[in-house]
């Protein structure tokens, strides 16, 4: 269902505004599809308990058919990141738990790497067992088509954009969809910046703000939004949401959404401090990847009977670090249907 990524909250509406884009410039024009978002909980934060107890099934293809555009997954996955706000532009200092103060631009090249050489990395080689043009139901993709790939240098944009990012998103609560969504609008706006590509994920990325509170701790989303092109025909846009995850955040304090998960210490690199960056837009990009079609609440890629997608079955759990390119990223593992079937543990970091 699109539901609500990772551990399974319940399910939102959301009407996205659609701006139309035509030939990467926005132009005047409306349209409305209700996406509800799928959310990646902070540890103790699901409200309908915790994905690892789907753990005993494999993840179900289901039919990659809902609606005009369905792609079933990314078979050439791509990544743009678009660091929203005039405080990347400025740059700023936030502090680590010991009160050692790390940049934003430190954040941002710790993360353009992960994704520039996640591609052809063992990590996302997990997802290359998906595919498409199986029979709904599947398990397996033995005589599928249009498998997911594992290029290299998925990477293909960064954009600093430095437009103000509005308050209410976050003071109103972050899970509030509202009629003109401010975050899908973010994610035409980038489509046209870097052009449209519909394998692709935009990754909006927004810097510290206020938070709501009284409401459960997530750390990031998934979804999809549709534009209109200069012809008069929609078409879909597989975006995710990243708040500021060093937050100190009610209930569960700074560390909630990934901070130090896996490396105790900080480094130069940013090592520790932005473990959570990696754990959290590696989960939110796997499951766009092989899941990335959300309309009504129809999810047809890969999910299991609960609805979990591949990230959810695995997350926070025997989270690790990875080696890309010389340098370290905290990672989860990802599910795989064919070591859950070959070993009974569907959790794994490589193929």
């Amino acid at each position: 269902m699109k539901r609500i990524t990772t551990l399974m909250a319940t399910a939102v509406g959301a009407v996205a505004a659609m701006a139309a884009v035509q030939t990467g410039s926005a132009v005047s024009g409306t349209a409305a599809l209700a996406n509800p978002k799928h959310f990646f909980f902070a540890p103790g934060q699901n409200v309908q308990g915790s994905a690892a107890d789907s753990a005993t099934n494999d993840l179900i293809y289901h039919g990659g058919n809902a609606g005009s555009g369905a792609i079933g997954v990314e078979q050439t996955p791509a990544v743009y990141l678009v660091w929203w706000g005039p405080e990347w532009a400025r740059g700023f200092d936030t502090a680590d738990t010991d009160g050692t103060l790390y940049s934003s631009r430190t954040l941002q090249d710790y993360l353009a790497p992960f994704f520039a050489n996640v591609g052809g990395s063992p990590w996302a080689g997990v997802q290359t067992q998906y595919c498409n043009g199986v029979l709904p139901g599947s398990t397996s993709c033995t005589g599928g088509t249009g498998f997911v790939t594992n290029p290299r240098h998925q990477l293909k944009g960064v954009w600093v954009d430095p437009t103000p990012v509005p308050s209410d998103i976050i003071t109103l609560g972050l899970a509030e969809n509202l009629v003109d969504d401010p975050i899908a609008e973010e994610a035409i706006r980038a489509s046209a910046h870097f052009g449209y590509d519909s394998q692709a994920t935009y990754v909006i990325l927004t810097p510290p703000t206020p938070v709501a509170t009284g409401q459960p701790v997530y750390c990031g989303y998934h979804t999809q939004t549709t534009s209109v092109d200069g012809y008069g025909n929609p078409y879909r846009i597989q975006y995710a949401f990243i708040p500021w995850l060093n937050t100190n955040w009610p209930g569960v304090g700074a560390t909630g959404c990934g901070m130090h998960n896996v490396n105790a210490t900080s480094d130069a690199f940013g090592n520790g401090i932005y473990d959570g960056w990696s754990i959290v837009t590696g989960h939110e990009y796997a499951e766009a990847v092989t899941d990335p079609d959300n309309v009504a609440s129809n999810q047809d890629g890969w999910n299991d009977a609960q609805g979990n997608e591949n990230g959810d079955k695995c997350a926070w759990t025997n989270t690790q670090n990875v080696v890309l390119a010389g340098h370290r990223f905290a990672v989860q593992p990802l599910w795989s249907n064919r070591a859950y079937d070959a070993t009974g543990n569907g959790c794994v970091v490589s193929p």
